[in-house]
């Protein structure tokens, strides 16, 4: 991608502030499935730095007990539900293995499924410091409009962000 300046661009990383080291640790590599990689070794403050293909996650540890959960918006259940909320996202092949996955680590989506008129089809998790994960995989026409109809049906589907 090139910017307007003509400068190549792309996001490198997001960065967390997180409570719990080994919690967080835990759930961005089992349940993402992010490799743990190392972090500059002048950075002598706890945290971690994770990869999935070119996407990192970057997290360091509060300096005051419960300022991560003071920092973060109280969102409605239909805010999280249709991911009108702060959040980063995931581009992925299939959302098959990514459910396959949560369901091993007894992880349940807190929002979507939805499918969008685009045929991106989405659903959202939430890491322990309650930080939004969209995972978005774009599908044929033929496939969305099976599996909207099917989400339609079983009373799952997801309605469009609030307020729209």
């Amino acid at each position: 991608m090139t910017s307007q300046t003509g400068t190549a661009v792309s996001l490198h990383h997001v960065a967390l502030y997180v409570s719990d080291l080994e919690k967080t640790r835990k759930f961005y590599t089992e349940v993402i499935g992010m490799e743990e990689i190392p972090r500059p070794a002048d950075f002598v403050f706890p945290g971690a730095y994770f990869r999935l293909g070119t996407a990192e996650v970057h997290v360091v540890v509060e300096t005051e007990h419960g300022r991560t959960a003071a920092l973060s918006p109280d969102w409605s259940v239909e805010e999280v539900r249709t991911g009108y909320s702060v959040h980063f996202a995931l581009k992925v092949d299939s959302l098959d293995d990514v459910r396959e996955n949560l369901r091993r680590h007894s992880v349940i989506p807190v929002g979507g499924p939805r499918i969008r008129a685009d045929g991106v089809e989405q659903i959202y998790v939430a890491d322990p410091d309650g930080y939004f994960i969209e995972y978005i995989c774009w599908l044929d026409p033929e496939t969305a409009t099976r599996r909207r109809a099917e989400l339609e049906a079983s009373g799952e589907a997801v309605p469009v962000a609030p307020g729209h």
